[in-house]
């Protein structure tokens, strides 16, 4: 019985296409805790330590994406528990891409023990990309704004 047929919602159009998981490792968790969660919390399924405060973990699934969508994986909000910070912030599974789905994190407070083995450790998201094609055209001048050149703390915040 799918998810839908246990939540009785046959009839409702919830969902635009399907996001096909193919898991590789039995301990594989990907959930929702709630149906209007943003993110699925998946957990790690294999850990390997590169000795210079990398860790990579594997997630034990690989993924067909619907068309015109990517699959991000971000932090949880629990990270700062860890002492640990995603190694490249967001990344990106492209639509194409059938491997094993995998995390590296820097473990930089040492004092504080990092992710192990069937701890939820990412959330992942599945975005719908901007279906038009867009290319880069290269010019000496750029319009002038409000802004302008102003960098970091320029909009009067931070």
């Amino acid at each position: 019985m799918t998810m839908i047929e246990q939540l009785g919602l046959e009839n409702i159009k919830l969902f635009e296409g399907v996001l096909k998981i193919k898991i590789l490792d039995k301990r594989a968790k990907i959930t929702k805790t709630h149906l209007t969660d943003a993110c699925w919390d998946v957990v790690a399924c294999s850990k390997k330590e590169y000795g210079d405060g990398r860790v990579e973990y594997g997630l034990g699934f690989s993924a067909e994406l619907p068309q015109g969508t990517q699959l991000d994986l971000r932090a949880r909000s629990s990270i700062h528990k860890t002492g640990m910070i995603l190694s490249n912030g967001i990344g990106t599974g492209d639509e194409d891409y059938r491997g094993e789905y995998k995390a590296v994190f820097y473990h930089v407070l040492k004092d504080l023990p990092p992710y192990e083995i069937g701890d939820r450790i990412i959330q992942c998201q599945l975005v719908k990309r901007d279906e038009e094609n867009y290319m880069i055209e290269y010019v000496d001048e750029l319009s002038d704004t409000e802004r302008g050149e102003g960098g970091f703390g320029s909009t009067g915040g931070f």
